[in-house]
This record gives C-alpha cells, structure tokens and sequence, in this order.
C-alpha cells in the first residue's frame, strides 16, 4: 500500500504537467512499514535520458540526483521509499521498460498518466522480490 497525502499527489502532478510531452520523474520519501510505504516528501528531478528524442517513454535519473534525494531523506529522517514517474498520453500501467529499469523490490513505483499535458490517472506498481513482473499495490490518503 502507498499512502500518499493528497499535496504531495498534487507536487507529483505539477511535475508532470511541467515535464510533458516527456516523461518527469523523482523519487519519494518516507518511511517503509510492513505492507505501506508512507510518502512524507517528494525529490523531483531531471529526466536525464540521454536521447532526447526518446524522453516521451523513457526517463533516467541521475546517480547524482539519486545521491542528493538520500542525503535530502537522511536531513528529514526519512528514507527513500518509492520512484515516480510519468507516462505522457499513455496508461498508467508499469511498462516492459520500467521492468527492466525496477531496481528495488519494496519500492513504491508512482506512474501518473498525463494528457496533452494534464496530470489524470495515478497507479502504483511493486517489483516482485524475483523482479520478474510488478504487481498493484493500492493507494490511500
């Protein structure tokens, strides 16, 4: 389960509709317990895909930003607990790619649809411990 406060929703929103026609990312921080990652903060950042022309359906984030978004957890007291993303024009529903890309098993993996640069549908996915495949994890306020 991902408990995610509505004005953070609305963050994760906003980063997307700024980032279309390409896919935005960042990561979420909070706290893991049992079956919930509880998301207190987001870490935007940058879609660093290095082809530009692919940037509509792939995003890369930074070994450098993903260093900043753990020490920015650690300042808060939180952890890294999840990944967003967006899929602009596109279902919201984990991706081939994304599976190659899902590196973290417990992870929350947000993707918010986005079109013609409107944020609209929001779904979480977990990686399965043996990474093959995601599940839905619901998502609460």
């Amino acid at each position: 389960m991902l408990k995610l406060p509505p004005a953070i929703h609305d963050a994760i929103n906003s980063h997307a509709a700024a980032a279309y026609p390409f896919e935005g990312c960042g990561l979420l921080l909070g706290q893991s317990g049992g079956n919930q990652n509880v998301v207190a903060a987001i870490f935007p950042t940058p879609n660093t895909w290095p082809q530009e022309s692919e940037k509509r359906v792939r995003f890369s984030i930074s070994g450098a930003d993903m260093l900043r978004a753990e020490m920015a957890a650690i300042s808060q007291g939180l952890d890294v607990v999840g990944v967003f993303h967006s899929h602009p024009d596109c279902e919201p529903v984990a991706s081939p790619r994304d599976l190659a890309w899902g590196a973290w098993p417990g992870y929350s993996y947000l993707i918010t649809q986005v079109n013609g640069g409107v944020p609209a549908a929001s779904r979480s996915w977990q990686l399965l411990p043996d990474r093959s495949g995601f599940v839905e994890e619901g998502i609460s306020e």
